[in-house]
């Protein structure tokens, strides 16, 4: 009888517990919502997100990288204790500029850290990319500007020492799943093929096609040793092409030969590799994943590079691949103009973008929603 007693107090007062636990839970969620609630701030709408990734000093005032011109005429600061630097907005524009620190892991860490912030409405933005990048003298010459098609990356894959890779291969570099280079069929593209949007692509080249990029007497002096290579010789133009990117500030004629190749084994026939870089499959990874989650549009993305320096030395001056890029190293042969390319060819897609809002909020350039839209009257 007694044993019955203390089960029943027991019970009682277990159930008491798990009443004033459950009151005490429920109290407390209720504060912690209205907390939030009286806290939250409206997210910024932002129409671009202008993105560069290598700056050698200060924001402003010194030698300048990537970051400084656009840095210069945006004067707000805005702290990003995720990120590398702090970021820069314009309210007026509801532009964004975010500097991501150089090379692919570092990019695709603070493009999501940008994304995931509560601070931003990113969910209609436009990305651009406006940085300076190895140019292959095949297709371009220092201080042009090419708008990208296909971001093709190096790093994913297999590799041997080529001193030690069977007779006949001209690369030790293979894909992943394959047992030679260049092996057919194609791989799987997933991890190595990174497609922007081409329509939008092409609309940003004929937007500023024409626009004429200085040929400064640096970007004479540079060109004039490569004598075999006709379209390394010509005035910095704008262009549209692919980009080989990766973790590696790699230089040569053995690895241009191979990344031509690599090229058009991702994108096919038509691949032509243009520029070699290193940031832009971390940042449209990153704008890919944030597009799952519905806080980013990979759709609205552009890469812009400029050639600061050829991706080898010229045939017959007597200098190696390694001297050569020894001293690319320690100073871009041509940085100041391509740095000065990615500004001006970049700022026009950025005035055109958030100065005509109305009409590329809810349809991409290029595309056939948009030309309805501008036909409306």
């Amino acid at each position: 009888m007694q044993d019955r007693q203390r089960s029943r107090r027991c019970r009682r007062s277990i159930a008491t517990g798990f009443l004033a636990c459950g009151l005490l839970t429920s109290f407390g969620m209720s504060v912690a919502v209205q907390a939030q609630t009286t806290t939250e701030v409206r997210a910024l709408p932002i129409r671009m997100v202008i993105v560069t990734a290598f700056e050698i000093g200060e924001d402003t005032g010194d030698r300048a990288g990537e970051f400084q011109a656009w840095a210069s005429e945006m004067p707000v600061k805005l702290p990003f204790p995720a990120g590398f630097r702090a970021l820069r907005y314009d309210a007026k524009r509801q532009l964004l500029l975010l500097h991501t620190g150089i090379g692919t892991n570092r990019a695709a860490a603070s493009t999501m850290a940008l994304g995931m912030d509560p601070r931003f409405d990113l969910r209609k933005a436009y990305w651009m990319v406006a940085a300076i990048a190895g140019v292959n003298p095949d297709e371009a010459s220092v201080g042009s500007a090419a708008w990208i098609g296909h971001v093709v990356d190096s790093d994913y894959g297999y590799a041997v020492d080529p001193r030690e890779a069977p007779k006949g291969w001209t690369t030790g570099m293979f894909p992943r799943d394959r047992s030679e280079p260049y092996q057919m069929p194609r791989a799987d593209t997933e991890y190595n093929l990174f497609p922007l949007n081409l329509a939008l692509r092409d609309w940003a080249y004929k937007l500023t096609a024409n626009v004429k990029i200085p040929d400064t007497s640096v970007l004479q002096q540079i060109r004039v040793a490569y004598t075999d290579f006709p379209k390394a010789q010509t005035p910095p133009a704008v262009m549209t092409g692919d980009e080989i990117t990766g973790q590696t500030f790699w230089h040569g004629a053995l690895l241009n030969a191979h990344f031509e190749k690599w090229t058009r084994y991702w994108v096919g026939d038509d691949g032509r590799f243009v520029m070699t870089a290193m940031e832009d499959s971390g940042v449209i990874g990153a704008v890919r994943m944030l597009g799952r989650a519905g806080k980013a549009d990979p759709q609205r993305v552009l890469v812009l590079r400029t050639g600061s320096n050829y991706s080898m030395p010229a045939p017959g001056s007597g200098i190696g691949a390694a001297e050569s890029l020894g001293s690319e190293a320690k100073g871009l042969s041509a940085l100041q103009p391509s740095l000065d390319a990615a500004h001006l060819i970049g700022g026009k897609v950025v005035e055109e973008i958030t100065g005509h809002w109305d009409r590329y909020a809810a349809a991409i350039p290029g595309t056939a929603k948009e030309t309805l839209s501008a036909a409306k009257p």
